[in-house]
């Protein structure tokens, strides 16, 4: 399942991009994120996410890992984990691009979310809507905190 939206943000693309790698204030617009830690800086990233999709409460465990840096215009990432307790397993791909767009940065955001497991049966649009609800937060929580100075 593919999510991709453009997120208007008035502050400079080198602002974003900064905010990007500031891991505590990044994570904090993350809906569920929780034990966030670096394990490599600039590389390497875990974290616990927890959220309610249908009928189960989950609680993956991520390792995320930075695949490409382009200062400041484009990031990639790819994050997996697994929810023992349900038998659930995510894979998930994140496209990141910025461009300057009248005096503020066009965020262009893609994440490709692959469900597995249990979980997985649930039906696809009761994980499309949970995902598109992930990704509307997490934008709107970067809006926030970078328009309103944090």
């Amino acid at each position: 399942m593919k999510v991709e939206r453009e997120i208007p943000i008035q502050a400079s693309p080198e602002k974003v991009w900064s905010f990007l790698w500031d891991v505590p204030r990044l994570a904090a617009c993350i809906p569920g994120a929780k034990d966030v830690r670096t394990i490599e800086d600039g590389k390497l990233y875990g974290a616990v996410v927890a959220e309610k999709v249908g009928p189960f409460k989950v609680q993956f465990p991520l390792t995320i890992e930075v695949l490409e840096a382009l200062p400041p215009e484009r990031l990639r990432a790819r994050a997996g984990g697994r929810d023992a307790a349900v038998d659930g397993l995510v894979k998930v791909e994140i496209d990141v691009a910025l461009r300057g767009s009248d005096g503020g940065t066009a965020l262009s955001l893609t994440v490709d979310i692959n469900v597995l497991g249990k979980l997985g049966t649930l039906g696809h649009s009761v994980i499309i809507r949970k995902g598109n609800d992930i990704v509307d937060r997490f934008g709107s929580a970067i809006r926030r905190e970078l328009e309103g100075g944090g």
